[in-house]
């Protein structure tokens, strides 16, 4: 007996130090506590089903659920999927192999019982123990009890006493006639399992014994809040002297093995992988990547992986899924890991281009910079940034709060230390600003002359309670700002190294600027990734403009890395000693105009070693036709049915619009939209109606 009461004593500590790393999890227990609170109350048999991609967690929260219902004195019975035969004699025995540990075994001895059904002395069972106290049923990786869910909806569940809970834990949610049925949209809870925030992996880390901000910074980096990647990177810290654990390729090979289960076939593999390099798809795009049609039917199959989700541009694999296949093939097959890399950046470089002087082409710029860019930029770079923040041009209203914020900026109390990491190399960059480094950063700024000179190039950092955060300030460069600009100390030095002609060509009109200067770009909060994200991708705004752009920072560490990452040149002549009288700032421009443009994305292809045939340039004869005749020249080279098609693509129509227009299939368009980029050399849609356009 001391033996049994050691055991329980043990077995409890366990218990014990496992909800101690427990962390983020209070919601979701929440609604369970809630369910089994109040049973006594219940009419019927209640169900909560949780859902969330391979090691979220979810077999871990059915085992606390599992000590919640011991504290409550509820019968706990737990089934996984795989461990049974899926018949209804299967799922049945396997209940009452656990429910006749609950009744004395001369109730399972009743003559009327032996002549019920095995479903009919299922729920007897659960009937009799509901009667005493409450019984949770707990389905695991119910994902893969497909072939049994009508037979659990509509024969088993429907039968269930009151005082019953059911529990399923699966990696999709459930559709269909759980949805449809206004009764299971009653009874029924569906809860996502999202990943942890990054202050839960700071106290899950805390907990295991890591507070070192680097360290800390590394394993978010890694884990992106995957509770299983998050507590394998752990281990993999806190064994650092064990080289051949800390490398990190086995735990990543393990997570990476969970995922590819729903991935058994090599064709869908294939796209897998392609679809890893993309942070954005839809089947287009993967077209374009693999270089050959992704049939619907493939396409179809993957979106419905539990690691695919459904995005504002298309799809997205979960972040640590895309990471972890991406280093599993560049190791393997580095050849063709660079080739979709570069397809990848040859489809957004192609995109600017078509762009180019028609639109921003802020977000293509974004992901053109994922594959050519500096490993600085995606270590400042964040996926999972949640957008919570946006830029709000001033006012005359709000020109007051610009002014409050750079006081607060010129009194700012303590320096800012921290690190950035980048995924794909593991680089790591300190990110340091002293007190001085702040506050010289809105040093010299007559914001009040700024606004009256141009209202529209300061902006302000908000967040979703209108607080104010940030600000940004771009003088266009035209021949209304030129002489503020010569006078400004920290802008003078490069207008100041330009020739006579180069000034000239800047004195264009107000509507028209010939760029921009970046005379501020702060922020409170540098490492926060959400403000991060968004200060990055004003600046992609205005990189990509095709204008000039120009700044001169104060020359901390991080800038000095970061402008030429950026694709900015150093200005010959424009360096000065203007923000502290001691320290040399120099001037970077990153000039796009005109056929510059296209001379920049070749640079940055080089210098990441990838390779791309920029489309031809257009004929000046051909630029200088009316749009009519070049529309008429572009499709006299298509069939009849290829200009039905390219004129619908140029109304906006989506491929199955324009299928149903000409009444034919989808895989029908698709072709011929093919066979028209081959003829016309171009490789997407966005390339098709510019050509149509005559831009």
């Amino acid at each position: 007996m001391k033996s049994d009461n050691n055991s329980h004593l043990a077995q409890s500590g366990m218990e014990d130090r496992e909800r101690y790393f427990i962390v983020g999890r209070e919601k979701e227990l929440a609604h369970f506590q809630t369910l089994l609170t109040d049973i006594a109350e219940q009419g019927s048999a209640h169900f909560l089903h949780v859902y969330g991609t391979g090691g979220v967690g979810k077999s871990t929260f059915l085992r606390l659920c599992k000590s919640l219902a011991a504290q409550e004195g509820a019968c706990f019975v737990h089934l996984e999927s795989r461990d049974f035969v899926h018949t209804e004699q299967g799922i049945t025995d396997a209940l009452l192999r656990q429910l006749r540990e609950e009744i004395p075994r001369e109730e399972f001895q009743r003559g009327e019982e032996r002549a019920m059904s095995d479903r009919e002395r299922c729920t007897a069972a659960i009937g009799r123990i509901a009667h005493r106290r409450p019984v949770v049923i707990a389905f695991d990786t119910f994902e893969e009890m497909q072939d049994m869910e009508t037979w659990l909806r509509e024969r088993l569940f429907p039968m269930l006493p009151p005082r019953t809970i059911v529990l399923m834990a699966g990696r999709h949610p459930l559709k269909g006639s759980w949805q449809l049925s206004a009764v299971w949209r009653e009874r029924l809870l569906q809860i996502p399992m999202k990943h942890l925030d990054k202050g839960d992996c700071r106290e899950y880390l805390r907990r295991c014994g890591i507070t070192e901000d680097v360290s800390v910074e590394h394993v978010w980096r890694l884990s992106k809040g995957h509770p299983l990647t998050l507590s394998l990177a752990a281990a993999a810290e806190s064994y650092q002297e064990d080289e051949d654990f800390a490398a990190g390729t086995d735990w990543f090979e393990e997570v990476a093995a969970l995922w590819l289960k729903e991935v058994p076939d090599g064709q869908l593999r294939t796209v897998v992988e392609a679809a890893c390099v993309l942070r954005h798809f839809n089947q287009e795009l993967l077209s374009y990547v693999l270089e050959e049609e992704v049939a619907a039917d493939v396409f179809d199959r993957l979106t419905q992986l539990s690691f695919v989700r459904k995005s504002e541009r298309g799809w997205q694999l979960h972040d640590l899924m895309r990471e972890t296949t991406c280093a599993r093939l560049k190791e393997r097959t580095p050849g063709r890991y660079k080739r979709l890399c570069e397809r990848s950046a040859a489809y957004y470089a192609d995109a600017i281009l078509a762009a180019a002087g028609r639109r921003s082409s802020a977000w293509e710029y974004a992901e053109f910079f994922r594959y050519v860019g500096a490993s600085v930029l995606r270590a400042l770079t964040d996926d999972a940034a949640k957008g919570s923040y946006y830029w709000e041009t001033i006012t005359e209203t709000s020109l007051a709060e610009a002014k409050r914020y750079i006081e607060m900026r010129q009194k700012w109390p303590e320096p800012v230390a921290g690190v950035g990491i980048d995924p794909v190399t593991g680089a790591q960059f300190r990110i340091e600003y002293s007190i001085e480094e702040i506050r010289y950063n809105v040093a010299l700024l007559d914001i009040e002359a700024i606004y009256r000179l141009e209202p529209t190039a300061i902006k302000l950092l908000r967040d979703s309670q209108s607080g104010v955060h940030g600000i940004a300030v771009f003088i266009p460069i035209h021949a209304g700002t030129l002489s503020f600009m010569e006078k400004d100390p920290i802008s003078r030095p490069f207008f100041a190294s330009l020739s006579a002609e180069e000034k000239q060509r800047l004195m264009t009109p107000r509507e028209q600027p010939e760029g921009w200067f970046m005379r501020v770009m702060d922020f409170s909060d540098v490492m926060n990734p959400d403000m991060r994200s968004e200060v990055i991708n004003l600046m992609n705004a205005y990189f990509c403009s095709g204008g000039i752009v120009v700044c001169s920072p104060y020359p901390s560490g991080i800038s000095r890395e970061a402008y030429p990452g950026f694709g900015f040149s150093v200005v010959a002549g424009a360096a000065h000693y203007h923000y502290d009288g001691k320290t040399e700032a120099p001037t970077y421009a990153l000039d796009t105009r005109g056929d510059k443009l296209r001379s920049f994305l070749e640079g940055m292809f080089r210098k990441a070693g990838l390779e791309w045939q920029a489309p031809q340039a257009e004929p000046a004869a051909d630029i200088s036709e009316g749009k009519a005749e070049r529309r008429a020249a572009i499709m006299k080279k298509l069939t009849k049915r290829e200009q039905q098609v390219a004129e619908l693509v140029l109304a906006g129509y989506s491929n199955l619009e324009a299928a149903q227009s000409l009444y034919v299939s989808e895989v029908t368009v698709k072709k011929h939209l093919m066979a028209i980029y081959t003829k016309l050399n171009i490789h997407s849609r966005m390339q098709l109606a510019g050509m149509l356009h005559g831009d």
